[in-house]
């Protein structure tokens, strides 16, 4: 289609100015609504079976290392991929059950849902690992920090194979994308430790760091490119 027909389609069908545009809006009734009661509707909305694993893995470790005085770091290092896995399918729930172009155009658009649940999430999740880092070296001959990281790299690895495949995968499969995931690095954790004990000693730890550091970005990445995935379907609604 030529330039000059492209602008004769334009100036017949170009719509009238809008009369009184602003009147208009003022007249409609707008929620009064700011960001902190948001993120507190959105902490209503998130699955109970997400509050319920945090309760369970900080039970778990409590039992077992203050009443039956056991080694519990890798046990509780097997469970942070099920924390994971908690996060990941609330950032991809909109997805999942196929309300995603309807969170788009509210007032809080899915970019918003994302971000809320994501970073009330984050926080929760942050806590609890303040909580359980001392449980997890109370009876193990690892430091402080060794503990921390430890316990972090397989929930940073699993958070960003999760937040990619949520990305590239729609649906329930997702879903069953990221629970594999999360059981695949669980597994990997606890028979690792099993079968290659010198890779988790102290001369090792350096390669953890850098793990950890490697995760950590990679896990920061795949956030923005959630978000900014988000911004593009809104563009394309």
């Amino acid at each position: 289609m030529n330039k000059e027909l492209k602008n004769a389609l334009k100036e017949s069908f170009e719509a009238p100015a809008p009369t009184r545009k602003k009147e208009f809006l003022r007249s409609i009734q707008k929620p009064s609504i700011n960001i902190f009661q948001f993120v507190g509707t959105q902490i209503a909305y998130i699955s109970k079976w997400v509050w319920g694993v945090s309760v369970l893995i900080f039970t778990v470790a409590l039992i077992g290392a203050e009443y039956w005085e056991l080694d519990m770091l890798w046990c509780i290092s097997a469970f942070m991929p099920l924390l994971a896995l908690s996060v990941l399918t609330e950032s991809g729930r909109s997805e999942t059950y196929g309300m995603a172009e309807f969170e788009l155009s509210t007032q809080f658009s899915l970019k918003s849902v994302v971000l809320a649940r994501l970073g009330i999430l984050g926080v929760a999740n942050l806590a609890l690992f303040g909580l359980l880092v001392p449980f997890a070296y109370m009876n193990n001959e690892a430091s402080i920090l060794q503990t921390g990281v430890y316990m972090a790299c397989p929930y940073l690895l699993t958070t960003f194979g999760g937040l990619w495949a949520v990305r590239k995968v729609h649906g329930k499969e997702a879903t069953y994308l990221c629970a594999g995931i999360a059981v695949a690095v669980s597994a990997g954790n606890l028979l690792g430790y099993q079968s290659f004990p010198t890779f988790y000693a102290g001369q090792s730890f350096i390669w953890w760091i850098a793990a950890f550091i490697l995760f950590g970005i990679g896990t920061t990445n795949q956030c923005y490119q959630m978000v900014k995935q988000t911004e593009e379907l809104a563009w394309n609604l």
